[in-house]
């Protein structure tokens, strides 16, 4: 005779007595439950034997709801399962006329949880759970208790040892294989997703680590912080489309959160969505102007709109908001200057805070030199170049700006500079720029080749390098590697009038009058009020 509906019936009784009312007498002392014998049931052997079972498994369950008695209720498992005699290494010892295996199975998980949450036993509840699961294959309590302590067994090991080793190899592939167990039982066990997408994220699995915050998405899709690690990993790995996605989630989940605003306008930065940049940055600002002046979201939301509108092609706005993140940065910076914080804390802030304004300066100089600005440009650099003269990429920008004004000795000097401070490392803008000044002066045209063709083995694709060494090779009257080299860099760079320019300047060198003649009507074209070009145009025609 079966009684499994039975029992499980009085585990769910018990189970709810729990999370109700206290079943303690007044007097605080926990009950004991009364023994039965068959002079006082008139039971048969069978039914007596029976309800000793369950009366241990109620015992167990309700001493394990009571903080105070784990102990208590480990003992009166221990009596249940000997008293089903399941310390039998095999399942079909076992007698069954009472319980089936999915029963005995609930019992094993129930005493291994106890075990490993309560009592801190590892060892016997892995015994416990691997016993539970040997019984029942599909027990998800179980397997999801054996998936914790392996977990907790590798976890372990990281810290003492390193991962590069046998054995943690050997936990991490169990420990993954049982947490995926365990969600391919119950596809929505949340908190296995999260061990798994965590642990999955932190020892580089980046795919499981996606699908299974992609599952908690799915199982509780109202939790910013899912969404949040799924951005996270999709912009990882690139997937910049994905990330957008799961921002934009995480923003209308969490409106409020204005850092994650502005991260997601840099993902469209990186995308080029630059309407929906400007859209949310705005935002930002809406937000936050006025209530909390130089607040670090607020200064990120102008630097961001910055970028913005520079890449629009709109100079007023792009150079208002840049100038106003430096306005907003050197407040911070003033303002630090009193306080009473440690002087280690002060420190690394105003570090932080001094590459922060360093940075914003150099975009805004950036954004001079783009619209033909080089005068700005260069005071911005220079207050670059005053907090620290040894910034490389501020002598690059200033020696750009000043051969944009034809001042042949400080460009020099400045790019030089910028190449001395680097010599370890590579720097193609610097190379190039040098290479191009010597190029525009005709001199040292040898050596303009070798750094520019120094910065082309950094950027082989740049169709400004390449443009470069077209001018020089045509300087030194190379005219086939001139017109190679110039139109491989019209390739890249299509519609840019100096390209057109040198280029045909070299189909002219070599004798090639219609191409030269086409060529250069394509960049009058782009530029229609250049008077040198027309110039030239005029020239070719009446030589004709």
């Amino acid at each position: 005779m079966k009684y499994l509906s039975l029992l499980m019936t009085v585990v769910l009784i018990i189970t709810c007595l729990a999370l109700g009312t206290s079943l303690q007498a007044q007097t605080g002392e926990t009950p004991e439950l009364l023994s039965l014998t068959d002079a006082d049931t008139g039971l048969n052997p069978s039914m007596t034997r029976t309800a000793r079972i369950y009366t241990n498994l109620m015992w167990a369950a309700y001493c394990k709801t009571d903080r105070r008695n784990p102990h208590k209720s480990k003992i009166a498992y221990d009596t249940l399962i000997a008293e089903l005699e399941l310390d039998s290494e095999s399942p079909a010892t076992v007698e069954t006329d009472i319980l089936s295996a999915r029963g005995i199975s609930f019992i094993y998980a129930e005493r291994a949880a106890l075990r490993f949450s309560k009592l801190q036993d590892i060892t016997g509840a892995e015994r416990d759970a691997e016993k539970a699961v040997q019984f029942n294959p599909e027990n998800v309590n179980a397997t999801w208790i054996l998936a914790k302590i392996i977990t907790t067994r590798f976890i372990s090991h990281v810290e003492r040892n390193s991962t590069n080793n046998e054995r943690a190899e050997n936990l991490k592939e169990d420990m993954f294989s049982t947490l995926n167990r365990v969600v391919e039982l119950n596809p929505d066990h949340d908190e296995a997703h999260f061990y798994l997408g965590s642990m999955a994220r932190d020892f580089d699995e980046p795919e499981l680590a996606i699908n299974a915050f992609k599952a908690l998405t799915r199982i509780i899709p109202y939790d910013h912080r899912y969404h949040t690690e799924l951005a996270k990993l999709y912009e990882g790995q690139n997937r910049l489309d994905e990330a957008v996605q799961s921002y934009e989630r995480v923003v209308t989940i969490q409106p409020q959160q204005m850092n994650t605003r502005n991260h997601l306008g840099q993902l469209y930065l990186q995308t080029g969505d630059y309407p929906a940049a400007i859209k949310i940055f705005l935002t930002v600002l809406t937000s936050i102007e006025g209530t909390q002046n130089g607040h670090p979201d607020e200064i990120d939301a102008h630097h961001g709109i910055s970028l913005a509108y520079q890449a629009q092609n709109n100079f007023e706005k792009a150079e208002y908001h840049g100038t106003r993140a430096i306005t907003l940065l050197e407040a911070r910076a003033l303002s630090m200057r009193g306080g009473t914080r440690s002087s280690r804390s002060r420190r690394a802030e105003r570090i932080a805070l001094a590459e922060s304004i360093r940075e914003a300066r150099y975009t805004l100089a950036q954004i001079y030199l783009r619209f033909n600005n080089p005068q700005k440009s260069i005071q911005t650099f220079a207050k670059i170049l005053a907090a620290d003269a040894n910034d490389v990429q501020a002598h690059t920008g200033i020696g750009i700006a000043y051969q944009m004004i034809d001042d042949v000795p400080q460009a020099e000097t400045h790019l030089r500079k910028a190449i001395d401070l680097s010599a370890n490392h590579e720097l193609p803008d610097a190379y190039n720029a040098l290479g191009y000044l010597y190029a525009e002066q005709g001199i040292k045209l040898d050596e303009a080749a070798a750094l520019v063709l120094r910065a082309l083995k950094s950027v082989p694709t740049s169709g400004a390098y390449l443009d470069s060494l077209g001018l020089i090779y045509l300087k030194q009257g190379k005219l086939d590697a001139a017109i190679e080299n110039l139109e491989q860099a019209i390739r890249y760079l299509p519609d840019t009038p100096e390209i057109l320019l040198h280029l045909g300047d070299a189909y002219l060198e070599k004798g090639l009058k219609d191409k030269a003649l086409e060529t250069l009507e394509n960049a009058a074209r782009l530029e229609p009020d250049n008077a040198e070009l027309r110039q030239k145009l005029d020239t070719i025609r009446s030589s004709r």
